[in-house]
């Protein structure tokens, strides 16, 4: 793997805090005002920190297929690691770019991700593929992207494009893995936008999210973001039987994923909001935690429950995922050797 050696500014502790051979979800969270990098099983217990810094703030983005990886962004670059949080290595991205979310080919191989880069005092958006073994970059597409997820049989990219000033009407696109025949997957909504689309675990399905908003003249504000209302869907791959799933409306979710192969959702959500009003300052926010949704029951089941803000998540099968235990260690995160 074509992977250079990286010196950090500053040092991050790793805290692995027992056994993570059962951990199916990995996720971003703030405890303390500190953020991190968390694993968990499916019913959320064995919360394991794995990194944390608050100037570098990790997100993470995915796990590889094979469960052996995860992808995580954060200030300081793109980076892969262990599912126990060793062996931190840092992906070749182009230089001066914003990298959007991050998604893994089927075979392990590749990376798809958005790019928002600076030439020439223009603006250039695109979606682009990462070799992870070369280090090569290759553009696919030049088009205004976020959320890029890659399908299980590996021939689609579905991504969500944004609409017009605000962001109305964004909605969701697909195309071949090369970059071939962009079209939208859906209608755009009258109101607000779609977002977060990811693929089912047998590649059927898409699951999604629907902020429904407008922008109102409130308080002396010029416009003000007015929420009507937060939906969670499911469509098939073709854009067709579109569900909604009964979560309350007043839930503003943060992303979503499948979980329990395609039988249940997880997501982060903000819980309470007001709807139909100006939002609190972000300060005054309720906390935001993690659920889980069985898509039969309808049963939603908190997975966390802290008064920080949980946030990027990522659900992997335990059929694939394979952790040896860790002893309990700590290590810095400051010069490390690829």
């Amino acid at each position: 793997m074509h992977l250079p050696k990286i010196s950090l500014f500053c040092l991050l502790m790793l805290l692995l805090f027992g056994v993570v051979a059962d951990a199916k979800i990995v996720f971003s969270s703030r405890h303390d005002g500190v953020q991190g990098v968390y694993v968990m099983d499916d019913d959320g217990s064995n919360q394991t920190l794995l990194i944390e810094d608050e100037k570098l703030r990790p997100f993470p983005d995915c796990w590889s297929p094979d469960g052996k990886q995860i992808v995580f962004s954060s200030r300081g670059g793109e980076y892969l690691m262990h599912p126990d949080g060793t062996n931190i290595r840092k992906l070749i991205v182009p230089d001066k770019a914003y990298i959007g979310k991050m998604s893994f080919s089927p075979d392990g191989k590749s990376i798809v991700f958005n790019m928002r880069v600076e030439i020439d005092d223009k603006e250039k958006k695109s979606i682009n593929v990462l070799n992870i073994e070369t280090g090569e970059t290759k553009k696919i597409a030049d088009v205004s992207a976020t959320f890029c997820d890659w399908s299980p049989d590996g021939k689609l990219i579905v991504f969500s494009k944004p609409g017009v000033v605000g962001d109305v009407g964004g909605t969701l696109w697909i195309m071949g893995a090369d970059g071939h025949n962009p079209r939208k997957l859906l209608r755009p909504p009258i109101q607000g936008h779609f977002k977060a689309a990811r693929w089912s675990p047998d590649g059927k399905q898409i699951v999604y999210l629907h902020h429904e908003y407008v922008w109102e003249p409130r308080d002396g504000f010029a416009l003000a973001l007015i929420y009507k209302a937060h939906r969670y869907l499911i469509c098939d791959r073709n854009g067709e039987n579109i569900k909604q799933l009964r979560i309350p409306k007043d839930w503003r979710p943060l992303t979503i994923d499948w979980m329990d192969d395609g039988n249940s959702v997880v997501f982060s959500a903000f819980v309470g909001l007001p709807l139909n009003e100006r939002a609190p300052p972000p300060d005054e926010f309720p906390p935001a935690n993690i659920y889980k949704y069985h898509i039969r029951t309808q049963v939603i089941t908190q997975l966390t429950d802290h008064p920080g803000r949980d946030e990027t998540l990522d659900w992997i099968s335990d059929d694939v995922l394979s952790v040896s235990p860790q002893d309990k260690k700590k290590i810095t995160w400051g010069e490390i050797k690829q």
